[in-house]
């Protein structure tokens, strides 16, 4: 099977890419400006996939440029699905959203039947992708994805986790973060590539799904495995900058449609996931 790719190049790209050639399938990469309609239908129209995974998106929460999130997230992903459903129709076409779009008054583990309140411009770009998304359905296999946060070696230290292990691997004194009372869900990225792969093979698949471990994380405990794992103890200062208002105390994924579509996935333990990026860190 050969299984085109987006973002192929970019952080979860990469574990893709890899896990999909350790599955036996051959990744086939689309590199295109998904905003320029004409590139995007050359590209696919020349290109022999059976079937898709998008990946590419603008990405970073924060980013001022917030008209890119709708270009490229929405309109890009729409030009996509329009030239695969002319160059492929009928194929399996999964699209990464965000847990985002379940807002910031979503609390607990939440279902994909949760309401949606997308409240910042990559949110409501991810849900106005999938809203979109709906009117290529009768055309293509659409399975739209919502990951919630996930980490790994090579994401950049703009990031929670990479920030922190940063900090320890270069052992600084200080380090100033948000909210410590948070627990969150937190993946591992090598776990988010299965999940891709597997709802690529999988016999049947649901039209949305979590990419989720269905378990939660505080900001303590990250720090406090760290300092277990480099023997550094780093003074936490908050920086009210970096606090959201109205975070949720809990805030996580269920896995229950991941699991009961793919009862073979298995999500990496933090604690590994921390172990991997602090010692390959170490040793770089």
């Amino acid at each position: 099977m050969r299984v085109a790719l987006t973002g192929a190049t970019g952080f979860t790209g990469r574990f893709v890419n890899s896990a999909l050639k350790k599955a036996g399938l051959t990744p086939v990469a689309l590199q295109v400006d998904l905003r320029d309609r004409e590139a995007v239908y050359k590209i696919v129209d020349a290109a022999d996939f059976d079937r898709v995974i998008h990946l590419a998106g603008y990405a970073f929460v924060n980013a001022a440029d917030w008209e890119s999130f709708y270009t490229i997230n929405q309109l890009g992903t729409l030009n996509l699905l329009d030239a695969v459903a002319r160059k492929k129709p009928g194929a399996r076409c999964i699209i990464a959203s965000s847990a985002q779009v379940y807002g910031p008054h979503a609390k607990g583990l939440i279902l994909e039947d949760a309401l949606t309140n997308p409240t910042n411009h990559y949110a409501l770009s991810k849900w106005a992708m999938e809203r979109g998304a709906e009117l290529w359905r009768d055309k293509l296999e659409i399975v739209t994805t919502r990951p919630f946060n996930y980490t790994g070696l090579g994401q950049d230290t703009q990031y929670l986790i990479p920030k922190i292990v940063d900090h320890f691997r270069r052992r600084a004194d200080v380090i100033e973060l948000g909210n410590m009372w948070v627990r969150r869900d937190f993946g591992d990225v090598r776990s988010v590539a299965d999940a891709y792969v597997g709802l690529t093979l999988a016999a049947t698949v649901p039209p949305v799904v979590n990419i989720a471990t269905g378990t939660v994380s505080s900001i303590g405990d990250i720090l406090e495995q760290l300092t277990a794992l480099s023997g550094h103890h780093i003074d936490v200062q908050v920086n009210p900058a970096f606090i959201r208002k109205g975070d949720v105390e809990v805030l996580g994924g269920s896995a229950k449609i991941l699991r009961e579509n793919l009862p073979d996935w298995q999500p990496v333990p933090l604690s590994d996931t921390l172990k991997w990026m602090y010692n390959a860190s170490k040793n770089e």
